[in-house]
């Protein structure tokens, strides 16, 4: 490669590639036949680029990692002059991050090794001060591998790698305040680590290392990042820690930052509720603190979070007391409390961000508990015009309400009969009605038809409101919903739904919507719904009023290329379902030409072309096999799909192709094993033209045979676009101005 290539993606790509030959049962025997060292030995030279050089280590480091094989290539670069150990160790310390992240992966891969030679290697880079080095690193990729490498290396052999041990003992137990932030998020990242290690005994060392004491001094750092960090430690701690007293100690340390008048309270007090939901969420998971009473914390502070939700939003309820609420618990409420009153600036958004994490608290507590009151709450705040006009609060509110209700469906069907009030609230917008519509597929499909019956009914209301909904997402949503229902449900179950809830309309009328999403959406909809319907409602659908031939044609005439894939597909749904005689009816036919199909065959958008040729090759069946009536033939003719379905063959692309010669195969197997349209022939034959049919039919017939299925069979794998990549004649599909490298290179298509 050229060291004046500037884009590294291209280095990546080719790595990408080489990878892929590693998944061979014998790669690692053939790469060290092609002498392989030999030539990552030439790539790690003085003049080498040093992206080309990462690339090849890198490479070198997975084929270390291929089971079974791996140790080949580690004694085969040990017995060779250590040249490519050698320059690991000197370049650990590039001053190339791309590098030092090479050398760290290369020494990963190796640890898998666990060997004198591996030893000697991570002696050779003295790995205590190395690695460290690397934790501080001012590359987020190389700490991030830096951290890999400590956890493949700090449990090996059955015991804590002491010298690692030294490593960890010293970079936490700098002073707090003398440690940069780098060093802070080293340590953090150090504690995530070792957490992730499934050992006892290095789970209980982390324990003991960051302890709630020192954890809190991360917890309300300066820096967000620092924050953020060290919360999803505490979730950790929390979830793996087996003493019972913790909870109790969290809580305090949360309240007692929080009880210091200094103007970070707010950021205090939004990490206290933060680490309270922390508490609400682990604690359930973890058998060993998921007792009776720290349940009953977990629900206290539930219950002061609904409090602060409450007294944010002035609304009049009494939040029933906890056995769970302890005095720091309370003091925690209070001064958040405290905190919104104050007259200081911003106290609206104080007010706002202060809900919010409340809010998360409880839908954490929702995610695995059911509880009437708590519900009961939700579905008050979910009423109020303040938290309408949030959609942030509002989304937070509606999933915690979906959890509860996903929960409380496994007890009793009578309590989702809620749910088609909820989805009749206006306030709700396109991505919190989706999780509901989710929900609703769930329990109709787990339900007995006679215990959803009443469910379905007030359902089918609230979609037909929604279906009229001032938003287009909303609407969109809807349809997707319809769709769904068809597609997921029996049949039995989607009819109370769609046919009985007197859907049909709605979804024809939007196709006349004046937002094109909306017209594909109802469009699918259609196309699921004669799926899965049974014969009677199906060829309701194809008599509909609104759905006629004039409607069809202004589908597939759309200028958005979705609405006419969407549009193709419905027209193809009602034809196949019409030629195959489960349904009666020529408006999908009609709103079909000759022209029209020309220019469709020749899209812009090859999934536009991909649908055209389904419809020509359903036509030139119909045709030519399907026994169609004297009175449809003259106008089938008249649209040549056979012609221009052969002529379609010679498409760019090979997933047009591929529906064209699927076409024409099964024709020419029609013919082989029963010939053409009997139907068509007798028809024909009364008109006194069977000679010219005949001759039709064997013109066609010639021409399927002398198409060679073969060659467009060949043309039609992705490896034929690598191989005619590489016949082409390079030099002349290239532009290349002034600077060297720069061109429109046929080869960067793939």
């Amino acid at each position: 490669m050229s060291g004046k290539i500037v884009d590294d993606t291209r280095h990546e790509k080719v790595l990408s590639y080489m990878r892929l030959f590693l998944e061979s049962p014998t790669c690692i025997e053939q790469l060290l036949e092609w002498k392989l060292l030999d030539m990552v030995e030439s790539c790690l030279q003085l003049n080498s680029d040093y992206r080309v050089s990462s690339v090849a280590i890198r490479f070198l480091g997975d084929c270390l990692a291929v089971p079974q094989q791996g140790r080949d290539a580690w004694l085969a670069i040990n017995h060779r002059d250590q040249c490519i150990l050698r320059w690991v160790i000197e370049n650990v310390d590039s001053q190339h991050a791309l590098v030092r992240f090479a050398c760290l992966y290369f020494i990963r891969q190796a640890a898998v090794m666990a060997d004198e030679r591996f030893d000697g290697l991570v002696m050779a880079v003295d790995y205590q001060r190395f690695i460290l080095r690397r934790l501080l690193d001012s590359s987020y990729f190389v700490v991030t591998e830096a951290c890999a490498l400590l956890g493949s290396m700090f449990y090996r052999s059955g015991s804590m790698d002491s010298v690692l041990c030294g490593l960890v003992e010293r970079l936490v137990g700098r002073r707090f305040d003398a440690q940069s932030t780098p060093h802070k998020m080293a340590v953090l990242a150090t504690a995530v680590v070792l957490f992730a290690i499934p050992e006892e005994p290095v789970r209980t060392y982390a324990l003991e290392q960051f302890s709630q004491t020192r954890l809190e001094m991360y917890l309300f750092d300066d820096d967000r990042l620092i924050r953020d960090k060290a919360l999803d430690i505490l979730e950790l701690t929390l979830r793996l820690s087996s003493d019972s007293a913790c909870l109790a100690q969290v809580v305090e340390s949360l309240g007692s930052r929080l009880s210091q008048r200094t103007v970070k309270r707010k950021v205090y007090a939004l990490v206290a509720l933060r680490g309270l939901a922390a508490i609400v969420k682990e604690v359930p998971a973890n058998s060993a603190l998921c007792s009776p009473e720290a349940l009953s914390q977990c629900l206290g502070i539930v219950h002061s979070a609904l409090a602060i939700l409450l007294h944010v939003y002035g609304i009049q309820h009494q939040v029933p007391e906890s056995a769970g609420t302890s005095e720091a618990l309370a003091a925690i409420e209070m001064e958040v409390l405290d905190l919104m009153d104050g007259p200081q600036p911003g106290s609206s958004a104080i007010a706002n961000s202060v809900a919010c994490e409340a809010a998360r608290v409880v839908r954490e507590y929702c995610r695995t508990t059911f509880d009437q009151r708590v519900f009961a709450v939700l579905e008050q705040l979910l009423e109020n015009k303040a938290v309408q006009r949030n959609a942030q609060q509002l989304q937070l509110v509606l999933d915690a309400i979906i959890h509860c209700l996903r929960l409380a469906k496994q007890a009793s069907f009578s309590h989702l009969l809620v749910l088609p009030s909820i989805v009749a609230n206006f306030a709700i917008q396109a991505p919190g009605l989706k999780l509901l519509f989710d929900l609703v597929l769930e329990s109709i499909s787990d339900q007995d038809d006679a215990d959803s019956a009443q469910f379905v009914q007030l359902l089918a209301q609230s979609v037909k409101a929604r279906l009229a909904d001032v938003e287009w997402e909303v609407r969109d949503t809807a349809l997707e919903f319809i769709s769904a229902s068809a597609g997921t449900l029996e049949w039995t179950r989607a009819r109370g739904l769609i046919a009985d809830g007197d859907l049909l309309d709605d979804v024809v009328s939007a196709l006349s919507d004046t937002e094109e999403y909306v017209r594909a959406s109802g469009a699918q909809a259609l196309v699921a719904i004669l799926g899965s319907a049974d014969a009677e409602f199906r060829q309701l659908v194809a008599d509909h009023s609104s759905l006629g031939c004039r409607q069809l044609e202004q589908l597939v005439n759309d200028s958005e290329a979705f609405v006419k894939r969407a549009a193709l597909d419905l027209v193809y749904a009602l034809g196949d379902h019409a030629v195959n005689g489960r349904l009666e009816g020529r408006e999908w036919m009609q709103c079909l030409t000759y022209s029209k199909l020309y220019q469709m065959g020749d899209d812009p958008d090859f999934e536009v072309r991909v649908r055209c040729a389904k419809i020509l090759a359903l036509l030139a069946r119909w045709m030519h096999f399907a026994g169609i009536a004297a009175g449809d033939r003259a106008f089938v003719v008249e649209l040549q799909a056979d012609a221009l379905l052969l002529d379609m063959c010679r498409d760019s692309s090979r997933y047009v192709r591929r529906v064209c010669l699927d076409g024409l195969l099964e024709m020419k197997r029609s013919y082989e094993i029963g010939g053409g349209s009997e139907v068509a022939e007798a028809d024909e034959e009364r008109s006194g033209k069977r000679q010219t049919v005949e001759r039709g039919e064997e013109s066609f017939y010639r021409k399927l045979c002398d198409i060679d299925f073969a060659r467009l069979e060949s043309t039609l794998t992705a490896e034929h676009l690598y191989q005619e990549a590489l016949d082409t004649q390079v030099e002349k599909m290239m532009t290349e101005t002034q600077d060297p490298n720069i061109g429109n290179n046929i080869l960067d298509c793939y």
